[in-house]
Parts: C-alpha cells; sequence; structure tokens
C-alpha cells in the first residue's frame, strides 16, 4: 500500500491583466482637501488629490450615473463595481507650480467630538472657534495615471464626469486631449528626484462598500483607509508665514 504524502501547496498570486490609463485635468478653482493627519480645528492640506479622495470621486460619479438602474440587486452590483475601483493603482503628477496659502478663520460649528454615528444624540448648540485652513493653487496639468485595468472605457467615462477634487466647488476641467492608454505606467515615484514627501491615503485591499458608504452603520477600520507615504517632485522653492511656493524639479 503506497504512503499518502501531503505536499504544501504554495499559492501564487497572478498578475493583473490589463493597461494604464492616464488622464489629465487642468485646475479652475483653489484646491484644498485635509491629509488624513489632520485634526478638526486645524488642517495642513495635501498638495494633490490623494488615491483615496480620487477613488471616492469615481464612486460618487458612478453611484449618481448607474446607481437606479441596480436597485433591485444594488448590493450584488456595488460590490463587484466597488472592487475594481478599489483595486486600481492610482498615481499622481503634481502640476509645475504648486502654491500654498495659509489662513485662519472664525467659524461657529456643531460639537466635532460627538459619535457620527449615534444618531440618537441630540444636537449640540453651535460654538465659536478659530479654525486654521490652507487653499492651494495649482498651475499647470494635473495628470493621473490608474491601472491595472480591462475596463479602460468604464474607467474613462467616469474620469470624464468628474469636475472637482477634494471639497466641493474645487473644480477642475477634465482635458480629452490628454488622455493616453498604455500596456506600461507612464510614471511612477522617483525618491531621488522627489523632495516632499505628503501622506497619501488609500483604500485597503480588503475595504468594503459599507465601510465607506455614510449610509451605513459600519465603522471604518483602520485597514479600510491606509495611509502611505507619497513622494512629489517638488521642490519648496519660497516660503514665509501665509505662502510655501513649490515648483516641479526639472529632470522628473
Amino acid at each position: 500500500m503506497a504512503k499518502a504524502t501531503s505536499k504544501a501547496t504554495s499559492k501564487k498570486t497572478e498578475p493583473k491583466s490589463g493597461k494604464w490609463l492616464t488622464v489629465a485635468y487642468s485646475p479652475v478653482s483653489l484646491f484644498s482637501l485635509k491629509r488624513s493627519d489632520a485634526t478638526s480645528m486645524a488642517a495642513r492640506a495635501s498638495l494633490v488629490p490623494t488615491p483615496y479622495a480620487i477613488k471616492m470621486a469615481l464612486l460618487k460619479v458612478m453611484l449618481e450615473n448607474q446607481g437606479a438602474k441596480h436597485t433591485a440587486d444594488f448590493d450584488a452590483w456595488i460590490k463587484q463595481e466597488f472592487a475594481w475601483i478599489r483595486d486600481l493603482e492610482i498615481r499622481v503628477s503634481p502640476p509645475d507650480r504648486v502654491l500654498v496659502n495659509r489662513n485662519g478663520y472664525k467659524l461657529r460649528y456643531y460639537d466635532q467630538t460627538a459619535d457620527k454615528a449615534d444618531k440618537n444624540r441630540p444636537t449640540m448648540p453651535l460654538t465659536d472657534g478659530f479654525v486654521f485652513r490652507e487653499w492651494v493653487h495649482l498651475e499647470g496639468k494635473l495628470t493621473l495615471c490608474c491601472g491595472v485595468t480591462d475596463r479602460i472605457d468604464d474607467l474613462e467615462a467616469l474620469f470624464s464626469q468628474l469636475n472637482y477634487f477634494g471639497k466641493r466647488g474645487c473644480f477642475f476641467q477634465y482635458l480629452p486631449d490628454g488622455k493616453i492608454v498604455t500596456n506600461e505606467a507612464r510614471f511612477s515615484a522617483d525618491p531621488m528626484n522627489s523632495f516632499v514627501i505628503q501622506p497619501m491615503d488609500d483604500l485597503g485591499e480588503k475595504a468594503t462598500f459599507e465601510a465607506v458608504s455614510p449610509f451605513s452603520e459600519k465603522k471604518m477600520g483602520k485597514n479600510d483607509r491606509i495611509v502611505r507615504s507619497g513622494f512629489l517632485p517638488l521642490q519648496l522653492t519660497a516660503t514665509s508665514a501665509r505662502y510655501d511656493l513649490y515648483t516641479r524639479y526639472l529632470d522628473s
């Protein structure tokens, strides 16, 4: 009788199939997006949109245009659609010049320490307070490189409908001539030619739609939204108490 033997099988991760899509936008207003490590009262701004913000914008456009068509099978549909957007790798190339303006405001606001998931908690009265915010002027084209995906046409359609990143009113104009489809990414982060490190938040590989939906009672876990260090080919060329000026590294 032959002796049974067990072989350890190693699970190999097959490379994703598909192409990379590069799109370009022209900023038409000031840009503002709080960094992931910001507080409610003092917020440094990200110099460029982060992968998390871009994916949330794509998801918003997709829900607005297609969600009503899937009321009968919404849970199954959104699970599949969310997965391919979540798994995108997004690389961001900043414009030629980035000017950060620092501002202080006095606002009236509700109690921001309250747990937003507690629907039964009574609304707190308004209070006064000073907040610190930054607004970013982007001069030049903002370029995004996304992949790997076999749904290039669907991805381009979503990008063409986006008109803002970050806060509402931070408008960008989609540039149809900037669309390029390639087999490889057109650019990548190069620490040797990058002088600015920015926290870049992104969706975790196991994040779910319920975790990011504001209408779900499920809270977002630490693995649903992850933060990595992003390298930007920018160098600080001028600064003062009220502004910072970054210019793009010439060799990038």
